[in-house]
């Protein structure tokens, strides 16, 4: 073959599991770029993986054919001709005449027909991308979904729809093709089918195509395919120049679709075991039926083996039956996010704490407006003059100092943990943050893992203040590595976020705020998806739903409301349960409850569904997105310098004040 092929894959909407592994093997064995071959095995329709000679080609179509990747390898056509305008059509029981502006093709019945039904304005490709957003927020970036084919025709029509027909040979190579726009045809030849909107007389003579046809391929998914030559211009719809890129485009994609249609697909390397199995049953009635073997029975032997072996599968798994019939409406995708905890503010440290700062400074400001202000006065000198104010400045600088090189021990003493081999205590682990509920943030609408989101107003003085802070600690999320996922509770964690993003009420992610507005809000938020270090204390989640004991009683209370079963436990027969009957009613249902409980234990749990990371008394806990932990605790070291020397200065100036004041 003199020109280079093309191997072209069909994209999987969801990724294998193993996927990783292709891509790794594709880079190395095949020098293929990780990025891109991850984006053209992903996604919806058609895509071009590489092109190149056929003996390279051959060995990457081996590898495909392990990983179930659909594929071609196909020598493309060069475009022979477009497909020709229509200006009317004929309908005879035999054949469909295109009058066109030269000459006639006819499309006779029973022919090899392949239908492209296209869109080109774009409005298709924006409209797919919005699902992929849409289905990213709200079910979460393993479970995205795109736009269902029903919903793709609809939107054809409702843009610039141009339907192209290829009449293809025994061969399936294209001998002839037609390009129909809605309202540019006489309709009179439809008869019948004819109606007063353009869009609908497009629509009949797509249906026609199909019932004349003996084989037929509809294709709707130009604009959104990756294959050479075949792209759609954006750019300005309406300029003459970008319509006729766009429809030439259209040609070679239904050209290139004529090739792949003619090469056939490569399939998986797959074994039918449906196949295997009616061979071995039939191999046993012919055993055990030599004269049927004789007599050559063999193709009228193979139905019945078939709808034998059937009856065996269906027996053996009925469970997959029952799986494979669920409906994928049915998944609710990521859950809403769980309500804010409202807890007691009268139960938390920071009320008491802050009921006496406020509580001391009233006192203060009582005396101070009985003395006439001179006690405050009196009390500001004395605390500076004898180092007291000095002194405590100090010592909230050692504090701090000492806080961030605790922190930096921690960190390096602290080693990095694989999630499959996470213990129980402080730990220290890298990974991919993964949203476990449908998070968004408030302001950008992004899906996130974690945002914070603080509001500020505008004072008399020209200056901000902030109004309020809100943020999603009370959301859990997952962190996953190579190895596996565990959960992350973020509530009172320090949190050091990437993406950084500032607005007005009413405007969304604006990097340049108005400045006649008295509000703003800055969003900090973790993008779900990002590479986050995390340093906590890893225990067993507490267990959720009713405990034994709440358990116990509502069985009982159930026990209580069923006499039926009650009279089980009335074993001298008088119609009444005695103590000693209750007694023995009431260790049977703790029996049942205990077996149930044992029961649910031993049952093998995920690591993210019996281990969360989060914060203890005492203990840290740091979110952050950071290139490596050398970077953190460095950064944390230069924290720690300037706190030191200032501290020791202002211990400096605080002895230096003490000892002017005791002379």
């Amino acid at each position: 073959m003199s020109q280079l092929l093309y191997l072209i894959v069909e994209q999987q909407q969801k990724p294998p599991e193993n996927l990783p592994e292709i891509l790794k093997e594709l880079s190395q064995k095949f020098q293929l770029d990780i990025y891109q071959c991850r984006q053209r095995l992903t996604g919806r329709g058609l895509s071009l993986l590489t092109r190149g000679k056929l003996e390279t080609l051959e060995k990457i179509s081996d590898f495909l054919q392990g990983t179930g990747f659909i594929h071609w390898l196909v020598e493309p056509s060069i475009s022979g001709f477009v497909p020709l305008r229509i200006r009317s059509l004929q309908i005879s029981s035999d054949r469909i005449i295109f009058g066109c502006l030269k000459k006639e093709v006819i499309f006779p019945k029973g022919a090899t027909i392949l239908a492209v039904f296209a869109e080109t304005t774009g409005e298709l490709a924006d409209k797919s991308v919005k699902q992929l957003l849409s289905s990213h927020a709200y079910r979460g970036r393993d479970d995205v979904r795109h736009l269902e084919e029903k919903k793709v025709h609809k939107i054809i029509l409702q843009g610039k729809p141009v339907l192209d027909l290829y009449l293809l040979d025994d061969n399936r190579q294209v001998e002839n093709a037609v390009r129909i726009f809605p309202g540019k045809f006489d309709p009179q030849g439809l008869g019948e089918r004819a109606t007063l909107s353009s869009t609908q007389n497009l629509e009949q003579i797509l249906k026609l195509a199909q019932e004349h046809a003996g084989d037929f391929q509809l294709l709707t998914d130009f604009g959104l395919v990756n294959l050479p030559g075949c792209t759609l211009r954006r750019d300005d719809p309406e300029n003459p120049e970008t319509q006729r890129h766009n429809l030439l485009s259209l040609a070679r994609y239904g050209w290139l679709m004529a090739d792949l249609w003619k090469v056939g697909p490569v399939n998986p390397a797959q074994q039918n075991t449906e196949n295997d199995l009616s061979g071995t049953v039939a191999a046993a009635i012919l055993m055990n039926n030599p004269a049927l073997a004789a007599e050559g029975l063999f193709n009228e032997i193979m139905p019945a083996a078939k709808e034998i072996s059937a009856q065996i599968q269906e027996t053996s798994h009925p469970e997959e039956k029952t799986t494979n019939q669920s409906p994928d409406t049915a998944d609710p995708g990521l859950p809403p996010p769980p309500p804010a905890k409202s807890g007691s503010g009268w139960s938390k440290p920071g009320f008491w704490f802050g009921g006496a700062g406020a509580a001391l400074f009233i006192f203060f400001i009582g005396l101070s407006e009985i003395s006439n202000g001179e006690f405050l006065n009196k009390v500001a000198y004395y605390a500076f003059a004898s180092g007291t104010i000095p002194f405590f400045i100090a010592m909230l600088m050692f504090w701090y100092a000492f806080y961030f090189l605790r922190m930096k021990r921690q960190m390096e003493n602290t080693p990095t943990s694989k999630v499959r081999s996470v213990a129980m205590g402080m730990v220290e682990v890298k990974g991919r943050a993964i949203r476990k509920y449908a998070l968004i943030s408030p302001m950008s609408h992004t899906p996130c893992v974690f945002y914070r989101l603080t509001k500020y107003r505008r004072e008399r003085n020209n200056q901000w203040k902030v109004s309020s802070v809100s943020s999603s600690d009370n959301v859990p999320f997952q962190l996953e590595d190579d190895t596996g996922r565990v959960e992350i509770d973020p509530a009172g964690c320090r949190v050091s976020a990437g993406s950084k993003q500032e607005g007005t009420p009413g405007q969304v992610g604006l990097m340049r705020l108005s400045d006649d507005s008295d509000d703003k809000w800055v969003e900090q938020i973790i993008v779900d998806g990002t590479l986050l270090y995390v340093l906590g204390y890893a225990s067993v989640k507490r267990a959720e739903g009713p405990t034994l004991m709440e358990q116990k009683i509502e069985a009982l209370r159930e026990l209580k409301r069923n006499p039926q079963n009650l009279q089980q436990f009335d074993r001298d027969g008088d119609g009444k349960i005695s103590e000693d009957e209750w007694d023995a009613a009431r260790a049977t249902v703790e029996e049942k409850i205990m077996q149930k409980s044992l029961q649910n234990k031993q049952k093998r749990k995920k690591q993210e569904e019996q281990i969360v990371i989060g914060k203890k008394k005492g203990r840290p806990l740091i979110i952050t997105e950071t290139p490596s932990e050398d970077h953190l605790t460095s950064r944390y070291f230069y924290y720690c310098i300037p706190l030191f020397f200032a501290a020791t200065v202002a211990t400096g100036g605080a002895i230096y004040l003490l000892l002017n004041y005791l002379k």
